[in-house]
């Protein structure tokens, strides 16, 4: 079985074009040239420049000029003008306008949310004594992170542990700055909101490493912002986080830049339970061309385009099989660097993990099809929340069909190992958000959507349900 192809598009090019220059020639003009003419011969012009020596109004003798300098720096506005091209230029090619618009939309769409959730509250105070809990944008697992990030581990408590210590390092990392001290929640907050352009800024690179067109590329932007779990990118959350370093990861392992996913899926081990999993499709872009069982049907080349670092005709070097090896355990040694400090501080090094499956939590390991059909019934025992979880179980499952048969083996593996964690778990709680994680779901749903009449159905009712899912969450409805 061999590898199918990237999913080409019209009107799209390659991550790997060579851009044309955004900026006029500004190459000095040739000067006229003589003309012949009856009466001056071949080499004679007419001109009405004054005579050597000559005022250009009267014709007398002009004061001496001295001599221009024979080159000269470009003044400051053509210098200015040059940066201010490249950079349009760099934000066309990324699409940086669509990702920024894309960004503002999510955010307006659960700051409409957060009203709603406030209004829904006043009124349930004026008609009862008992009120309505509700929650913002540090609620749920953002409020573990910002506790962690101001007291650490030893403070927050045991149950503290199964939250990956990463994104709580960056906010106390920041907090250290000047003006920024005692601010622990606004900047988790900001931080968490960069991190969603850089996830976006990802997507595209890694849409167009394999092969996306324009208009896929656009609506992979659009669908990523306004997904139904993608309200989380708003709150305090690690998903964007996880998401930069994820697609990151999988970016550096396609086009062989073994050092960038290896960097990456340090960070993304020790930011996620779920990261200790990246280590699966390094591993199989890693084994490409190598002369192991099954390798061979993977084939030689990563991703197309000419940045894609070519292997030795007599195969990977000594040199380039370690860096392959150090991206391949990377996850694993983050995570493990976790793992290894919560053994020396607590005396169980894998509670982080055996914490998840908690029955408050993911649940024990269970049969997926008996947690579907028990999280169906829900809509009608009144757990509305269990049940919106169903559809989105069914949906995932074509798309990993898809997947299987559009897309690079690695994406197809991986999002089923992390698919396979979801429902194997007998609480469905959170599936959405750990399958958003999953970024090549991302890509079939651009993929899918092709047909105008789709897309326009499929984003309004995204954008529809990421308000009413955030507003679920707010109200402590639904467990992001």
């Amino acid at each position: 079985m061999t590898e199918p192809g990237p999913p080409g598009a019209a009107g799209g090019g390659s991550w790997f074009e060579t851009a044309r220059p955004a900026y006029p020639d500004r190459r000095r003009p040739t000067p006229p040239q003589p003309t012949p003419t009856p009466h001056g011969g071949a080499g004679a012009a007419v001109s009405d420049a004054p005579a050597p020596g000559q005022d250009a109004l009267d014709g007398t003798a002009a004061p001496e000029r001295a001599a221009a300098p024979a080159s000269r720096p470009a003044p400051a506005p053509v210098l200015e003008r040059g940066a201010a091209a490249a950079a349009g230029a760099w934000a066309r090619r990324w699409y940086f306008r669509e990702i920024l618009v894309a960004w503002i939309a999510a955010r307006v769409v659960v700051g409409a949310a957060l009203g709603l959730t406030r209004f829904l509250a006043d009124s349930v105070r004026e008609d009862s004594a008992a009120g309505l809990e509700t929650t913002g944008l540090l609620g749920w697992d953002a409020g573990w992170y910002l506790t962690i990030a101001e007291h650490g581990y030893e403070a927050s408590g045991d149950e503290s542990r199964r939250f990956f210590p990463l994104l709580p390092l960056l906010v106390r990392v920041f907090t250290v700055l000047p003006g920024l001290g005692g601010h622990s929640g606004a900047v988790l907050v900001a931080l968490v909101n960069v991190l969603a352009l850089g996830f976006a800024l990802a997507l595209v690179g890694v849409a167009r490493t394999e092969g996306f067109g324009e208009d896929a590329i656009q609506r992979l932007i659009w669908i990523s912002a306004l997904a139904p779990p993608a309200f989380v990118l708003v709150m305090g959350y690690a998903e964007a986080l996880a998401g930069l370093l994820a697609a990151a990861v999988v970016l550096g392992a396609r086009t062989r830049r073994w050092e960038i996913a290896a960097a990456a899926g340090l960070l993304g081990g020790l930011c996620r339970p779920l990261g200790l999993l990246l280590a699966v499709p390094v591993a199989i872009e890693a084994a490409r061309g190598l002369r192991l069982p099954l390798a061979g049907r993977l084939g030689a080349a990563g991703a197309p385009g000419p940045l894609v670092r070519p292997v030795a005709a007599g195969g990977p070097t000594g040199r380039e099989m370690l860096s392959r090896f150090a991206a391949v355990i990377a996850p694993i040694v983050g995570a493990g660097v976790y793992l290894m400090w919560s053994a020396s501080a607590h005396g169980d090094g894998l509670a982080p993990l055996t914490m998840q499956r908690d029955a408050a939590r993911h649940g024990s390991t269970g049969n997926p099809l008996a947690t579907i059909v028990d999280a169906a019934r829900g809509a009608t025992t009144g757990e509305l929340g269990t049940a919106l979880h169903v559809p989105w179980l069914l949906l995932a499952v074509a798309a990993l069909v898809v997947m299987v048969r559009t897309l690079p083996v690695s994406y197809a593996v991986w999002s089923g190992l992390v698919f396979a964690a979801v429902v194997t778990g007998s609480n469905l709680d959170s599936s959405e958000r750990y399958l958003y994680g999953a970024f090549p779901f991302l890509l079939v749903a651009a993929m899918a959507t092709a047909r105008r009449e789709v897309w326009n159905l499929v984003i309004t009712v995204s954008a529809a349900a990421m308000t009413v899912y955030a507003t679920l969450a707010f109200t402590l409805s639904y467990v992001p």
